[in-house]
């Protein structure tokens, strides 16, 4: 299966599906500040869309859109904290988890597009698959396949919550770690593949060049696989 990926500069938590946080862009090659825009503490990662607009969610529980030259362009309230990072879909929408135990789109303008509710927080980022899929974990102890139209695809079940943001392969595999137990691999139908014991797996993982997968843990260890 081909990756699609976003055209935006940087549509979701470090990049892309892959999460291999590599830009196709040269970085500044200077510290020196452009603007800055108080917005009482940032509590996710940042995403930028198609047309330079930030996206980043607070402990205010709102979810900010950022003019390319800092000026606040809307922000649209959760009734919770905002630490998942919001990732952008091919059509600009944007998906992002709240603590009030939704998952939001949004779109490009601010407006509710549809929320889904879980049973518990959702601090996980989203990924999105080459079909659209949104994938996201939640402190419910699931993973979620959620459609475009915020119909539910499917749902997998852990045995403890979610906090880590899903990596997708190349062959459209699942990557996601629970907290305080084991890291998983998913089918595209929602079906376990793998799982591998561990102790906590917060960090999100990374899929490298000849699909290794690599995850950290709080057991003091760095973990890749074939």
């Amino acid at each position: 299966m081909k990756v699609r990926t976003s055209e935006s500069p940087w549509p979701m938590f470090r990049h892309d599906s892959q999460h291999t946080g590599r830009s196709p862009y040269l970085g500044a090659q200077k510290a020196m500040l452009k603007w800055k825009l108080s917005i009482r503490g940032s509590s996710s990662s940042p995403a930028i869309g198609f047309d330079g607009t930030i996206y980043v969610g607070n402990c205010d529980g709102y979810l900010y859109a950022i003019n390319p030259d800092g000026t606040l362009k809307w922000k649209y309230r959760t009734r919770d904290i905002v630490s998942s990072s919001p990732a952008i879909g091919f059509d600009g929408t944007i998906y992002v988890g709240s603590d009030d135990h939704h998952i939001y789109a949004i779109n490009p303008d601010g407006a509710l597009k549809w929320r889904y509710e879980t049973k518990d927080c959702v601090k996980s980022s989203p990924a999105i698959g080459a079909d659209g899929t949104v994938y996201v974990g939640s402190d419910d102890f699931h993973l979620y396949a959620i459609n475009p139209d915020g119909a539910l695809k499917w749902r997998y079940e852990t045995r403890t919550p979610i906090r880590s943001s899903p990596a997708i392969g190349a062959d459209g595999t699942i990557y996601v770690g629970s907290e305080y137990g084991h890291f998983y691999a998913i089918s595209l139908d929602g079906i376990l593949k793998w799982e591998y014991a561990g102790f906590m797996y917060r960090s999100s993982p990374a899929i490298g060049i000849g699909s290794t997968v690599c995850v950290g843990s709080f057991d003091i260890y760095f973990y890749t696989t074939e």
